[in-house]
């Protein structure tokens, strides 16, 4: 495993520039480096590489502490929300990019941690989340018109390299089942009138089915809710660089909670979803039914990646909400108020509806 180790991940949030000496920053909109005092442009290599791998049965074994395959970063530990996030050297007073709690900063400590291999840098600017959040907004029928027609303010942008694992999978499921086919017979109801009905007939199905899992993307933090992290899945991984920590400039970056060898069962489970869909459509018929299956998991890889997010907030009625923008594409996900009334719009409308139907299929 070819891992560069002459600089620890805390001297990756500052850069020098070549033309003046002073401090670079990753620019976005360039997607390069650029000096925020004479505007110099250092050029970075953004060519995809050929992704490599890691064993998960060779490494899932071994130390944490492999002076080899760790590297040390500062990292400070927020009281309010529990993210573990790198400091640049130097620094002297910080708040949490995730909640905006001051950091204690003498809780900072050194710590030893997987180094990231690969990542997708920064694509998308600051200036661009705030657009795409207003049109996110919009489209959220359910919001509060007051919300909607209102400017609604956000705190700033905060640009965040947050950790992912990505598992690779052979995977080969025997399953036991049984098909369910469906005839129509004619029966006499009670009222000795002739009607039809579909009966369905079942037969026993055993097989296997194999699937193969490429880049199964599982968040190895836990800082933002679930449902956030989770929907961050629109990444063009084939696009991805090699780690390097000149895209780190100028950005937070978090350490990961859960390792590979945790992460790994939230991988099954996305994995376990389209092996049963495939169990069902070989089953065929039409209706199925899985009493038992057991899973190998083949030629089982994995690997750290930093995928970037913008994160914000902003506050309604007394609450805030949190959403985060791909830093990538612009897609935003987050939180926000349902509107009760057109809540309760919705219910009548369906009541209403359903009382229509009843009432035609009734012959009224």
């Amino acid at each position: 495993m070819d891992r560069n180790l002459t600089s620890p991940v805390t001297d990756a949030l500052q850069t020098k520039c070549d033309a003046c000496g002073a401090y670079t920053q990753y620019s976005p909109a360039e997607e390069n480096l650029k000096c925020a005092y004479c505007g110099h442009v250092t050029v970075l290599d953004k060519s995809a590489v050929e992704i490599k791998e890691n064993d998960f049965a060779y490494w899932k074994d071994r130390a944490d502490t492999s002076a080899e395959e760790m590297i040390e970063a500062t990292e400070i530990k927020c009281r309010q929300c529990g993210a573990n996030t790198t400091l640049p050297p130097n620094v002297s007073a910080a708040k949490c990019a995730f909640c905006g709690t001051p950091l204690i900063m003498n809780e900072a400590s050194v710590k030893r941690f997987w180094q990231p291999e690969y990542m997708l840098p920064f694509k998308v600017t600051d200036k661009t989340c705030a657009a795409s959040f207003k049109n996110w907004l919009a489209g959220k029928w359910l919001a509060p018109s007051k919300l909607k027609k209102s400017a609604v303010q956000t705190d700033s942008f905060k640009g965040v390299y947050m950790p992912f694992w990505t598992y690779d999978a052979a995977t080969s499921t025997d399953y036991r089942g049984e098909r369910g086919v469906g005839r129509r017979e004619r029966f006499r109801n009670r009222s000795g009138a002739i009607e039809e009905r579909t009966v369905m007939d079942w037969f026993a199905k055993n097989g296997t089915v194999n699937l193969n899992f490429d880049d199964v993307l599982v968040p190895a933090s836990k800082t933002l809710p679930a449902a956030i992290s989770n929907a961050l899945t629109n990444w063009d991984l084939m696009n991805c660089v090699a780690y390097r920590k000149e895209f780190l400039a100028g950005f937070i970056t978090e350490i990961y909670q859960l390792d590979f060898r945790a992460a790994i069962d939230d991988a099954k489970r996305q994995m376990d979803n389209y092996i049963v869909n495939e169990i069902y459509s070989d089953i065929g018929g039409d209706q199925q039914r899985i009493h038992s299956k057991t899973t190998q998991y083949n030629d089982l890889k994995f690997k750290l990646l930093l995928l970037p997010v913008w994160i914000s907030a902003f506050r309604f009625k007394d609450k805030v909400y949190r959403f985060v923008v791909n830093g990538r594409t612009g897609q935003v996900t987050g939180s926000y108020p349902i509107s009760a009334a057109k809540v309760t719009l919705i219910v009548l409308a369906i009541i209403v509806l359903i009382g229509f139907l009843y009432f035609w299929g009734t012959g009224g």
